[in-house]
């Protein structure tokens, strides 16, 4: 038994409390270093949750087994991904590749007509260090390349595997307790969770796209050259409540103004107001009611400390963490 003396106190601590002390510090350490594995995990517990009703849905329209509805909601997400990829990355490129050509410095193309071509033992060198770095770059591509497929692979597997375990899930805290109310709380805390959790990434999705339709609408009506890229740009920002469309617009602005003078930039100008005005006033409303409405000053902070935190990842996360939090404090704390 350590003890410890003070002026006027004594505080006696257990070896059981040491090591509980000790216990927990690695823990904690360990769940640190795991932490990229922790958040692979919690991702597929978000695409769970967010896929689960479509597959209750899918069995009860159709009257499929479990097992067999959870196979083609993976299957409808494969099939829209898939076409998503393949009806706008063509376009997308495209149109990348031209708005990169238009701003363009055109002292670079002064520089390149003016480089000397010949050639040094010098220059040799320095052409084979440039050729070995670059087949070192592309090695790294395919590696980054092969490792993001795996990732996203493992994604898939966990979620799926957590899908068919959904209905007995709640059972896993078997493996610290037996108590029967133990298990009605972590259901309650489940249904909770996949309610909101679930909700709010169905509900973004749909918010995302529908901004990004009605921006590559507005601004190809109004014959704003690159529509494609804006609207995706715009359509992905739409995670940032309120200060994600302002972002989109000052691009979409700055090309309308460019190409087609102050009159094109400002309908375009006008165009971002109206589609925000629509976002806020019936978008978000209608979409959200029925999922987890979270405060866009909440949503912003959650962003910006998950952003300091974790990089993109962390920033990522952020709200999905907020909810589970918050569920947490509902369901174990308020009950």
């Amino acid at each position: 038994m350590l003890k410890l003396f003070s002026r006027n106190t004594e505080v006696t601590l257990a070896p059981t409390n040491v090591i509980q002390v000790v216990a927990i510090l690695l823990g904690l350490y360990f769940l640190f270093e795991i932490r990229t594995i922790l958040m692979l995990v919690f991702l597929a517990f978000i695409l769970m949750v967010a896929l689960n009703p479509v597959a209750k849905k899918v069995a009860r329209v159709f009257r499929l087994p479990r097992m067999l509805s959870i196979v083609v909601a993976y299957i409808l997400l494969i099939t829209i991904l898939s076409l998503l990829i393949g009806l706008l990355l063509p376009p997308l490129f495209t149109q990348l590749y031209a708005l990169l050509r238009t701003v363009d410095m055109p002292f670079l193309q002064e520089q390149l007509a003016h480089a000397n071509l010949s050639w040094s033992p010098a220059d040799l060198s320095s052409i084979a260090n440039q050729v070995g770095s670059s087949v070192s770059s592309v090695l790294g591509i395919v590696l980054s390349t092969f490792a993001g497929i795996f990732t996203l692979f493992t994604l898939f597997v966990l979620s799926f595997f957590m899908l068919v375990e959904r209905p007995q899930l709640h059972m896993k805290i078997a493996w610290f307790t037996k108590e029967k109310k133990d298990f009605e709380v972590a259901e309650k805390f489940l249904d909770l969770l996949e309610a909101q959790l679930g909700g709010w990434v169905r509900g973004e999705v749909v918010l995302m796209m529908s901004i990004a339709v009605l921006t590559y609408i507005g601004l190809a009506i109004i014959g704003v050259p690159y529509a494609l890229p804006l609207a995706l740009l715009a359509g992905f920002l739409e995670i940032l409540p309120n200060i994600g469309p302002t972002i989109a617009a000052i691009p979409a602005v700055a090309i309308g103004y460019i190409t087609g003078g102050p009159v094109i930039g400002g309908v375009v100008l006008l165009l971002s107001i109206v589609v925000q005005q629509l976002e806020n006033n019936l978008l978000v409303p209608k979409i959200m009611r029925a999922n987890a409405n979270v405060n866009p000053l909440i949503s912003i902070v959650s962003i910006l400390i998950g952003l300091q935190l974790a990089g993109v990842m962390g920033a990522l996360l952020a709200i999905p963490t907020y909810i589970t939090v918050r569920a947490i404090y509902s369901v174990f704390f308020r009950s």
